[in-house]
């Protein structure tokens, strides 16, 4: 049997406040992770190097990870955790579309940010680069 834990539609507002904040949160570790990653892969010398390609697959790897993860954490644990009212389950699943999306905005943003303005001479800087 599963726990309720969100019977009415005040505790539902909470919980998508709450969704919001952690789409954010979410969004900042997996970033943090994309840029150990880019740490980890070594320079390349030589004429064409394949360091910042691999780079950037990576980054997309870790985002596209970081949406699918955010949102299968809310479908099959959040979600499940409402009382079966289909206003209050339809109103939390627009949310958490949303705040889904959001996670991937803030990803993508924070992480074109630090590329070109704070790491830019470093690894991950050749993330976005800026020719």
């Amino acid at each position: 049997m599963k726990d309720i834990l969100y019977h009415n539609p005040n505790e539902v507002a909470g919980l998508v406040s709450n969704t919001y904040i952690l789409s954010a949160v979410a969004a900042i570790v997996f970033l943090l992770i994309a840029m150990i990653i880019s740490k980890t892969i070594a320079y390349e010398g030589g004429k064409n190097p394949q360091d910042p390609k691999r780079r950037r697959i990576w980054f997309w790897i870790v985002g596209i990870v970081a949406t699918v993860a955010f949102f299968c954490y809310n479908y099959f644990v959040v979600k499940n955790q409402i009382v079966p009212n289909q206003m209050l389950l339809d109103d939390f699943a627009k949310h958490m579309a949303i705040a889904t999306g959001v996670t991937f905005v803030i990803y993508l943003t924070a992480g074109y940010l630090l590329s070109h303005f704070v790491f830019k001479s470093g690894k991950f800087g050749t993330i976005f680069p800026s020719k």
